[in-house]
């Protein structure tokens, strides 16, 4: 099995900011009706954020996008879309590539949406075309690499909006437009039993850099289960603050791939990453019994400027 070193980004995936409809809807709407050369393509949802690498021919990355003008949504083209590679597993060999283009997705495949009125499309990027598009063969491919889209949208007047150093995303509706979505590249399987349910958490290493206390300590979690993701609410620092967050877990290929909860902090969230060490799990989906996990908490460190601590964890499941 290669251990993988997962470096998590934090852009918008795979994990988005996502607002009520009523105030993202106010959101782009102040934008449209005060930026005279605005245009945006607001995401409504991510309906496959992972690439399974088991099964490249039938993956694909999809999202749900809605386009937005000004001159009342008359000047929508086309959209180009561009896919780069991040090779994170750690095996000697950096497969990376840079932003290439990928496919055309032309205005016909928007349609009407009946509840808004405003020009909706699946934007539907297959992996196959996606790999090929980049000089990837699938044995350059691990669990944990990740392909990141960047979306132009081209106007029929012949301007371009996207996310790039030039800011033409404009103000707050970078959050509902970010114009640019993450992939991972996981081993998909659905297993609703594995690795949920009752666990008792332990901390057997690691405290944090203030008071010497324990950010897991000992506690009792439902752990839930959502494809390759686990989940489960926990009381960051149970012996001083017992603030209530909810921490998340990706099951990558063998490996568990820590997202982090985010918490308290120094002025801005504490947060969690993978250990400087892999955890692993077992890929054959039969002992879920104890699941130790090593995690970087304080990273980031929520200005506290302590930089990242390593704790590990175990969790031991609890039989009715």
């Amino acid at each position: 099995m290669k251990k993988l070193f997962y470096k998590i980004t934090v852009l918008v995936l795979g994990v988005f900011l996502m607002h009520s409809c009523e105030e993202s809807d106010a959101t782009v709407d102040f934008v449209t009706d005060n930026v005279t050369r605005g245009a945006i393509l607001k995401t409504i949802e991510v309906k496959s954020p992972v690439i399974d690498i088991n099964d490249i021919a039938n993956s694909a990355f999809a999202v749900e996008v809605e386009y937005r003008d000004n001159e009342g949504n008359s000047l929508l083209g086309s959209v180009d879309v561009y896919a780069s590679f991040i090779d994170n597993t750690d095996d000697g060999e950096d497969n990376s590539k840079p932003e290439v283009f990928t496919i055309n997705i032309p205005s016909s495949e928007f349609a009407i949406d009946d509840t808004f009125g405003n020009p909706r499309a699946d934007l539907l990027i297959p992996a196959s075309e996606t790999f090929t598009s980049l000089g990837l063969s699938p044995d350059q491919l691990n669990g944990g690499d990740v392909v990141f889209y960047r979306l132009v949208l081209k106007l029929t007047d012949g301007r371009e909006f996207t996310n790039n150093a030039s800011g033409n995303v404009s103000g707050g509706s970078f959050f509902s437009s970010p114009f640019q979505y993450g992939a991972t590249l996981v081993c998909l399987f659905d297993a609703p039993d594995f690795f949920s349910g009752k666990y008792q958490i332990t901390q057997l290493s690691g405290t944090d850099p203030f008071y010497g206390a324990e950010t897991f300590g000992s506690q009792v979690v439902e752990v839930t289960a959502n494809g390759v993701e686990r989940s489960f609410p926990f009381l960051f620092y149970p012996d001083n603050f017992q603030a209530a967050y909810n921490m998340s877990l990706n099951l990558v290929c063998g490996e568990i791939i820590v997202l982090g909860s985010g918490g308290l902090g120094c002025g801005a969230g504490i947060g969690q990453t993978t250990g400087s060490k892999p955890s692993f799990f077992d890929e054959d989906l039969e002992d879920d019994d104890e699941i130790i996990i090593n995690i970087t908490d304080f990273d980031p460190d929520g200005d506290c400027g302590t930089g990242p601590n390593q704790i590990v964890i175990s969790m031991t499941k609890i039989l009715d």
